[in-house]
């Protein structure tokens, strides 16, 4: 903290904490800020899905504190007022906590927890940072423990976000399906090995990748809605008996209500939940699959865009950017190259929950950061290579006609004709004693009077 900057004295278990006079955090939150530098890195308030999904299980804990009478209405309802202020306006620069820190997200809790607090407290003629009307962890944490609010809040960021990437990729497969209908009288080469194989259309091969697509939207969509098995009202460790059961009961409901969202559910083992993120896990290995069909899709545009003279050159891409600071003339596939890197880093993200999943101990995992973050980056990057591949490439991809009867009427398509017509074995042999030589192979079946 700057030297000159005006500092408000709180304390906390460990002492006293100099906080910026203004901040609507409290101690908590400032050691975060202390113990877990930024450096490059991002905090929790870049996450703006991750921040409303807090936002709205304090909220609805405070509402379900309010409706059974465990809570004073006049602490419960400036808690709320702050809770919707905060989600509608948005909140992100409240939350200056390392998206990583340490303590199973402690940090983030009570980052949520401090600023509620504070803004309540004003709203009832108090001076943030006393906490002698609303307290954040009396009032604003009542009947919760880090270890339900956070893991839940992280599932609805997670379900938040869903969409967008539904979108992006829906559109992607609707624009590739289009563009092999329309391209679907022009007859092409299909290859296999990278070799020439049968004759085919673009509507076949435009139409798997869009399969493809929405076979990938099929498996993350199911795995996001496990998602709505939350283990709010499980306090530490999964045992609710230190729980109020009117409380237990209606939270729950009071979280439905707050997201709009009626899918919300309890878990059903609460243990479970708190010892075993999986779900996550799921999601990411969903991500993962849906990242390997977008980066099989955008391989496959630049090698049939390859050329202009010395590649494949059955497919036009559209110019976005010249691609050569020495050659002119020179244009690259930049939008797919774009997007395979995308889905490499995506990949990666992956990789990271995977090993989370794996690193949980004993009675809880306390690596939810670093699946969920990861999650939520993944899901930015293949929305943006979704959407950059739909946009800026496969709506103005164009057909080489030509090029592409070429390649369809050479040697390889032909014999697999001819193999059906004449046997294999007969064509086999002609192949044979050509020698692989297309030229000399047309001859002996012009001389056989079978080609």
């Amino acid at each position: 903290m700057h030297p000159s900057q005006a500092t408000r004295l709180e304390v906390d278990l460990l002492g006293e904490v100099e906080v910026p006079a203004d901040a609507l955090h409290g101690a908590q939150t400032q050691r975060a800020v202390a113990n877990f530098p930024l450096g490059h890195e991002r905090p929790l308030g870049s996450y703006p899905d991750l921040i409303i999904g807090l936002l709205q299980v304090k909220q609805a804990a405070a509402e379900a504190n309010l409706q059974t009478g465990l809570l004073d209405p006049v602490i419960a309802t400036p808690i709320v007022q702050s809770a919707r202020t905060l989600i509608e306006q948005g909140a992100g620069n409240l939350f200056p906590v390392h998206r990583l820190h340490g303590g199973g997200g402690t940090s983030a809790n009570m980052n949520a927890n401090e600023v509620l607090a504070n803004m309540a407290e004003e709203l009832l003629g108090g001076r943030r940072g006393e906490y002698h009307r609303v307290h954040p962890n009396d009032h604003v944490n009542l009947h919760q423990s880090t270890n339900d609010v956070y893991p839940t809040a992280c599932h609805v960021a997670v379900v938040r976000t869903w969409p967008g990437l539904q979108k992006a990729v829906a559109g992607l497969a609707t624009s590739l399906r289009g563009f092999g209908q329309e391209a679907g009288g022009t007859p092409r080469l299909a290859r296999t090995c990278l070799q020439d194989a049968v004759e085919s259309s673009f509507a076949d091969l435009f139409g798997g990748y869009a399969t493809n697509l929405e076979r990938g939207i099929r498996r993350v969509e199911t795995a996001v809605d496990t998602l709505h098995a939350v283990n709010l009202g499980g306090t530490a460790i999964g045992r609710s008996d230190g729980v109020p059961t009117p409380y237990f009961d209606t939270v729950i409901a009071t979280l439905r209500d707050v997201t709009g969202d009626s899918e919300y559910r309890r878990a059903d083992d609460l243990f479970d939940a708190a010892q075993n993120p999986d779900d996550l896990a799921a999601v990411a290995a969903a991500l993962d699959l849906l990242a390997q069909g977008l980066r099989k899709i955008a391989q496959d545009l630049r090698l049939l865009s390859s050329g202009p003279e010395g590649g494949l050159g059955e497919l036009g891409l559209p110019p976005v950017q010249p691609g050569s600071s020495i050659m002119p003339g020179k244009v690259n596939p930049v939008i797919p190259e774009f997007a395979i890197h995308l889905c490499l880093q995506a990949a990666g993200h992956h990789s990271v929950c995977r090993a989370a999943l794996g690193l949980g101990e004993l009675d809880l995992n306390v690596w939810e950061s670093a699946l969920t973050f990861n999650l939520l980056d993944s899901m930015g990057l293949l929305a943006q290579a979704a959407s950059s591949l739909d946009v800026r490439c496969v709506q103005g991809l164009t057909v080489d006609i030509a090029q592409n009867r070429q390649h369809a009427n050479s040697l390889v398509p032909l014999l697999s004709r001819l193999a059906r017509t004449h046997g294999y074995a007969t064509v086999a042999a002609v192949c044979r004693e050509a020698g692989n030589d297309p030229s000399r192979t047309r001859e002996l079946l012009r001389l056989r009077g079978i080609g």
